[in-house]
């Protein structure tokens, strides 16, 4: 099994029930639903189709969902044809209602005009046209083109020296997370973070629309504002995991800088318990390739190495000429990448750090060690909510973690990551009753054998004596007693 995972972004090219089947097939464990672009009918049914699919192919699969958050961009162009704009020539960007041509175009940011001044540099599709400030007024920004290039409709403006007066989370944001949360969904992704503070406004919604009985969906923090990496601790510490997004973060801060603050980004994450994304052009060639470059390689092996729980596709499945095509490099890549041992890379990142003080930690690092004691790869984790399940992935010790659990909601979100293999699992009325059934659960699904000892533990488990515990575990011989 790879450990890491793949999440693939739904859209035109990929949203069908058979579509997403064949997906399944070919290895994704989660799916992105984009709410920057799309209609919240297509977003419905991409959603039905995923959980059908899943179903039907008997997988747990998180679903995700990625908030567009105050994303400013160019509106329409005249006729939808792209214009060229050449160096040197004036630029206009203005907040009136316009059809756009090579000397201006609208913008969707009503405060675009007081937010910049002279000198403001000014990116435009991901950073491949630039312009500079010239002047301003109540409602155009005068500027000069300083690089070139062919500008398309709605593409992303971005603004690297200017802090902007503008929330991660917009009104829009706020209705499309109350719909997400009608959806159940796993994963709520917010855009732009800058502070802690966003995150806890997030999670403080999340729990009030909250109506599982058990978990709630976690809020992934996207890592793509300089602002950002200057909080990083803070950030992490307030959201449930991270993404690399590594589009923006480019252009908000500099495309030789982004290697540097993956790693960086990984490595905190994993450090304090969080799971971590890394996004953005990860097979960008094949959008319109059915075979990657060589360099696409190396990247999603390093995002492996780094210790990603999964790595992330967007255009490449959204609307991508070669959907299931991206999906099997990506998964053939993980596994080359896998075959090198994670002692060969790094020791296990929870074992050069200082103690926590937390049960939970010690757990995890007993079962570890008594793992590789009695020489197994192998532990089974019985968890309610799938927070130890997630706890013991994040000590990256190489072990094949098998989540069982009697939550839906925590089965999906597992899927999604490192080294975890969920499993759905009715606790039954007494411990005993529980470790049988466990036990059965692994035998049919063929990832432990009669006789095989591997490592068992629990989280917190209501009414359970197996609570908070580690137990040396061998398949088909008498229960073991805590």
């Amino acid at each position: 099994m790879r450990k890491a995972k793949i999440l693939a972004t739904l859209g035109p090219a990929s949203r069908t029930q058979p579509q997403i089947e064949a997906m399944l097939d070919a290895g994704i464990s989660a799916v992105r639903i984009n709410m920057s672009h799309g209609s919240r009918q297509e977003h419905l049914e991409a959603i039905a189709n995923a959980r059908a699919a899943a179903a039907k192919k008997k997988r747990a699969l998180s679903i995700l969902v990625d908030l567009a958050g105050p994303k400013i961009r160019t509106r329409n162009l005249k006729g939808h044809a792209p214009v060229e704009l050449k160096p040197g020539a004036s630029f206009i960007i203005t907040t009136r209602d316009i059809e756009g041509d090579a000397a201006e175009v609208s913008t969707n940011f009503s405060e675009l005009p007081s937010a910049v001044g002279p000198g403001t540099r000014i990116l435009i599709d991901d950073g491949s046209i630039e312009l500079r400030v010239e002047a301003t007024n109540e409602t155009d920004v005068i500027a000069k083109v300083v690089v070139g290039g062919w500008l398309n409709e709605r593409k992303g403006i971005n603004l690297p020296d200017t802090k902007l007066p503008i929330p991660s989370m917009t009104e829009k944001d706020h209705a499309d997370l109350e719909w997400a949360m009608g959806q159940n969904v796993d994963y709520v992704a917010l855009s732009f973070v800058r502070q802690a503070a966003d995150c806890h406004q997030v999670k403080d919604l999340i729990q009030k629309m909250n109506t599982r009985p058990t978990g709630r969906a976690l809020l992934v923090a996207k890592i793509e504002m300089a602002e950002a990496i200057k909080n990083l601790d803070e950030i992490v510490e307030a959201t449930d995991g991270v993404m690399v997004a590594r589009g923006d973060l480019g252009v908000e801060t500099s495309v030789e800088l982004v290697p540097i603050y993956q790693k960086q980004i990984i490595e905190k994450a994993i450090a304090n318990d969080k799971f971590v994304i890394t996004a953005t052009q990860m097979l960008q060639s094949m959008i319109d390739s059915p075979s990657p470059t060589r360099a696409e390689a190396s990247d999603i092996a390093n995002a492996v190495w780094d210790g990603s729980d999964a790595v992330m596709l967007s255009a490449e499945t959204a609307t991508g000429s070669y959907p299931l095509e991206a999906i099997g490099t990506m998964a053939r890549i993980i596994e080359a990448a896998e075959t090198v041992k994670p002692a060969q890379l790094r020791r296990p990142v929870k074992f050069s750090l200082p103690p926590t003080g937390r049960t939970s930690q010690a757990l995890c690092k007993a079962a570890a060690l008594a793992a590789k004691e009695i020489m197994t790869e192998k532990v089974a984790v019985f968890t309610e909510s799938g927070l130890m399940a997630r706890r013991l992935s994040s000590v990256r010790s190489g072990l094949l973690t098998f989540g069982l659990t009697s939550s839906r909601d925590a089965c999906n979100q597992l899927a999604l990551i490192w080294g975890v293999d969920p499993y759905m699992h009715e606790y039954g009325g007494s411990t005993k009753q529980m470790l049988r059934e466990g036990e059965k659960t692994l035998l049919k699904g063929g990832v432990v054998q009669s006789g095989e000892t591997i490592i068992m533990m629990a989280g917190r488990l209501s009414g359970l004596g197996l609570s908070s515990s580690v137990i040396v575990w061998t398949i088909g011989e008498e229960i073991p007693k805590k």
